[in-house]
């Protein structure tokens, strides 16, 4: 039955075939001489703020064309080497479904000095879109030098934990894609990527709340897409860049990129290389209750580290012909750290007194290998915008850990050293990913659109984790901490999905069906588990425009979660001799089915509102032995998980030089349910606000301004106190554009900073958490070569989902 009601709905859909509008923008440009200029750059500005909507470049004929646009008020701005910039009139954008041809624009001979006021090409730094929320990173200056991670913690709505989970508009379940591919990591592991991957080597992350079918149906509160740099210059250029911070500690690095594009072949590559010290702080306090005896644990922790880091893209795209395009894709990083880590704890008597305690000395070497290639293929089979595009991925990652710990056990009262451990581990990690995909497009008439696609994914991952306690000088196996996990998974996917429009209303129907397929095996103890299941996803989005001003959506989404592959591990990992981490095979995925209903105002201004709730709700429990004093967190799926939240977005221009984007939500997240710690039920209400300002100053010198806050809010069933932070940064270009300076402070008043409690049945705990937030760094770059823009072959491959999930140890 099942199998039929998903050809049935596929059949229709097929039928319908539903569609995006199609407004387009074509014009033609011209020389001084009356004909006609190729390869030159054209941009469509906002009309409001002359912010970047698109760029293109002109074919033989002078001629360009901007497709898929929202209503709006534009204008066109060209440019060529030596020739004097011009712009159009200012239009309307109106008509579905129909071309908007401009009159012939005629560039001068010779560049001058334009005596209007100055007009800005560059993109703001966040842009509030219908379907999702663009954080532009390239140009940014508060971020120049930085890393990923530093960026992601300062978007709108978006905060990360103690653990490194990933949190959007307060609620766990964001799948983190890079370039449109899942990463396939765990919560810690995806942590250190983005804490070791340079900002330079971004442009944009995509924030996007309620994603269409052709997207994979993990993140059930939504998708994180980061996208890279990409060269769309003809000739050959590239840049240098290099950049020094000082924290508590100091980092430094440098990196370039070269780019070779003409009418046959783009052939790119770029290297950057990181050295930095940094370090952790925690501070933890438990309390235990074994009857009439109470004793409290406070645990003082710091770790300092070294990173030496190697990012390397490189790739090659090829025209077979104007109708077909292959290309090829391989990345790789190669990270090594030194880690050490020193524990104090004492332990208190019913009296708050110190009567004993241990010390932890924890010193570990670790190397991260990730190797990633993709084939890809792209067939554009008619000029109406059918085409078919194939991707297939490989990739390794191959991670070393080496731990050496050193615990001393004091008696304070008799001032004795009871006694002392020694041990260590070998913590060998691989993961192979193997994807495919196709994605076909079909457009139908002027107003309608159909899309549909398959993908399969198939991952392994091999976890073996030896233990050995040295006593009396020998090493000796500990086989009840010896772990050795092999979980095998396979997805098979795939989806339609149609647009259309009638009059003034724009609808857009999916259904993307997944099959999972998966084996774990623990083979310390021959212990097995298996999972079988089908899901099916359907998209909704409907929008209404009641003219150019004023619109109004409404959206549905169901989505999923699958446990990483690590929470499944029916394993204890032990961070010291009383706090461990326990896997879950029981666990089962979470389902979650989202609301949207959303007002934008002169495409700009936006209010809307969500509601999600999510069935199954994985939920890190945390857990207390009191009798054994130990603390230990299991992932247990609770009963439900609801979120409503209400997100804002308010840009403002005081003034002409100054321009500030505002991002306010208000949400209320609640988890219920039974655990195993006992009935779960807590609920808080909250505020993230996130605001942005770009200042232009005389003489090419620019400042920009960020800040976010979080109000107290509820992590599962950890209570987290306020938090924010502020950055500012400075720019200066100098020789026409080429070298850029860039100066930037964070955190100067080291206030990102985590504090949090859980108190439910015998569990009272508290968590406090910083870090090298405030630093101050220096960046400087340099571009060279031709800066002619071509228009950049777009892509998204296939590898993304899978990588996401590799669980922390």
């Amino acid at each position: 039955m099942r199998t039929r009601l998903l050809f049935s709905f596929f059949l229709l859909l097929s039928c319908l075939a539903f569609a995006r509008t199609n407004r387009t923008v074509s014009g033609i440009l011209h020389g001084s001489d009356r004909q006609p200029l190729a390869y030159a750059t054209v941009m469509l500005l906002n009309a409001a703020d002359s912010s970047l909507v698109k760029g293109a470049i002109t074919d033989e004929q002078g001629a360009y064309r901007f497709d898929d646009l929202q209503p709006g008020r534009y204008r066109v701005k060209a440019t060529q080497v030596g020739l004097e910039t011009t712009f159009s009139t200012e239009f309307d954008v109106t008509e579905a479904g129909s071309d908007h041809p401009l009159p012939t624009l005629v560039m001068g001979g010779k560049s001058v000095q334009l005596k209007e006021a100055t007009v800005s090409g560059e993109k703001p730094f966040l842009e509030h879109r219908v379907d999702k929320i663009v954080v532009n990173v390239e140009n940014s200056i508060v971020n120049a030098g930085g890393t990923a991670l530093e960026i992601l913690q300062k978007s709108p709505g978006v905060t990360v934990d103690n653990n490194g989970n990933i949190f959007l508009r307060g609620k766990q379940g964001v799948l983190v894609m890079m370039d449109g591919k899942p990463t396939y990591l765990s919560a810690q592991e995806l942590y250190n990527m983005l804490r070791n991957m340079p900002a330079d080597q971004l442009a944009q992350i995509e924030i996007i709340t309620n994603p269409s079918a052709k997207y994979d149906a993990a993140g059930t509160t939504g998708i994180v897409n980061i996208r890279m740099r990409k060269n769309r210059n003809y000739g050959t250029n590239g840049d240098l860049r290099t950049s020094y911070g000082q924290g508590r500690y100091l980092d430094y690095g440098f990196g370039g990129s070269v780019n070779h594009r003409n009418k046959l072949f783009n052939a790119y590559g770029s290297y950057d290389y990181g050295n930095g010290f940094y370090f952790e702080s925690t501070e933890m306090q438990r309390r235990f209750r074994d009857g009439n005896f109470v004793s409290t644990f406070k645990q003082d922790n710091y770790d300092k580290g070294e990173y030496i880091n190697h990012n390397f893209r490189s790739g090659l795209d090829v025209s077979l012909s104007p109708k077909h395009t292959i290309g090829f894709l391989v990345r790789g990083t190669y990270n090594t750290g030194e880690n050490h880590n020193r524990s104090v704890t004492d332990i208190l008597n019913a009296s708050d007194i110190p009567d004993s305690g241990y010390v932890t000395r924890n010193d570990n070497n670790s190397e991260w290998n990730n190797l990633n290639g993709n084939f890809n293929y792209r067939w554009a089979i008619d000029s109406a915008g059918q085409e078919l595009s194939i991707d297939a991925d490989l990739g390794r990652f191959d991670n070393k850990a080496d731990f050496n710990f050193y615990t001393d056990h004091y008696d304070y009262l008799n001032r004795s050293n009871d006694w002392v451990e020694r041990s260590y581990n070998r913590q060998p990690a691989v993961i192979d990913i193997r994807t495919a995909k196709a994605d076909y497009v079909k457009p139908i008439g002027k107003k309608s659109r159909f899309e549909a696609g398959a993908k399969i994914s198939d991952v392994e991952t091999d976890s073996d984790v030896r233990f050995f306690n040295i006593i009396n000088g020998a090493d000796v196996a500990d086989t009840g901490k010896t772990n050795h996990f092999v979980y095998e998974e396979t997805i098979r996917a795939g989806y339609v999905n149609g647009t259309t429009e009638f009059g003034k209303i724009g609808l857009q129907l999916g259904l993307r069906a997944e099959q999972t397929i998966a084996k774990g095996t623990q083979q310390v103890n021959n212990s097995t588990f298996t999972r079988d299941y089908t899901q099916l996803f359907p998209t909704a989005f409907l929008t209404y425009s009641f003219n150019d001003t004023h619109q109004v959506h409404v959206s549905y989404g169901r989505r999923i979660d699958r446990p990483a592959y690590q929470q499944l591990n029916p394993f204890k990992f032990y961070l010291d001799p009383y706090t461990y981490q326990e896997g879950n095979p029981l666990l089962q995925p979470q389902l979650t089915n989202a609301y949207e209903i959303g007002y934008t105002f002169l495409q700009r201004y936006s209010i809307n509102l969500n509601f999600s709730r999510t069935n199954n709700a994985m939920t890190q429990i945390t857990r207390q032995i009191d009798s054994l004093r130990t603390t230990y967190i299991i992932t247990e799926n609770l009963q439900t998980n609801d979120n409503l939240s209400v997100n804002l977005n308010l840009p403002f221009q005081p003034f002409p030089w100054w321009e500030m984007n505002n991002n306010l939500t208000v949400y209320n997240t609640r988890f219920k349910g039974p655990s195993s710690a006992g009935e779960v039920d807590v609920q808080r209400t909250a505020v993230s606000f996130n605001t942005n300002h770009a200042i232009r100053l005389p003489k090419e010198w620019a400042l920009e301004v960020n800040g976010y806050f979080n109000s107290a809010s509820v992590w599962g069933t950890w209570m987290v106190r306020p938090f924010g932070s502020m950055s500012m940064g400075f720019r200066k270009q100098l020789l026409d554009g080429k070298v850029t300076l860039r100066i930037n402070v964070n955190d100067p008043f080291w206030t990102d900073r985590i504090r949090s409690t859980v108190r439910m049945e015998n569990i009272d705990a508290q968590f406090n958490r910083f870090y090298d937030s405030r630093f101050v760094r220096f960046h400087v770059s340099w571009k060279f070569g031709k800066q002619t823009v071509a228009g950049n072959r777009q892509r998204r491959t296939g590898a993304e989902e899978e990588q996401n999930r590799i669980q922390r140890r």
